[in-house]
């Protein structure tokens, strides 16, 4: 998977800012550094197969979440809230459905 650009939305930053996590959380229950979250949120980095399958885990969503979501190429603050919004709900449904 290429990494993504630095300007796009990323569905890490995005699903652990909808789950009301800090990235130390994050990175404690995935033990590694709080540095490696940022070089993932920033798209410098992508997870591995398995700390890909333990991060869709911490974040409450399956790994084809994370793989298919393709943010639009949009740099507008309405559209990273709205999305946020929409996360929000898809989280709070995945809640339930469990």
């Amino acid at each position: 998977m290429a990494v993504s650009d630095k300007n796009n939305l990323n569905v890490f930053r995005l699903l652990r800012i909808a789950r009301n996590l800090k990235v130390k959380d994050v990175a404690e229950e995935l033990s590694i550094t709080p540095a490696y979250i940022h070089a993932i949120e920033n798209g410098e980095k992508f997870p591995s197969g398995r700390l890909l399958r333990d991060y869709a885990k911490v974040l409450g969503v399956k790994e084809d979440t994370i793989l298919n979501f393709k943010p639009e190429e949009q740099k507008n603050p309405k559209f990273e809230n709205a999305l946020l919004y929409l996360l929000q709900i898809i989280c709070k449904l995945d809640e339930t459905q469990k």
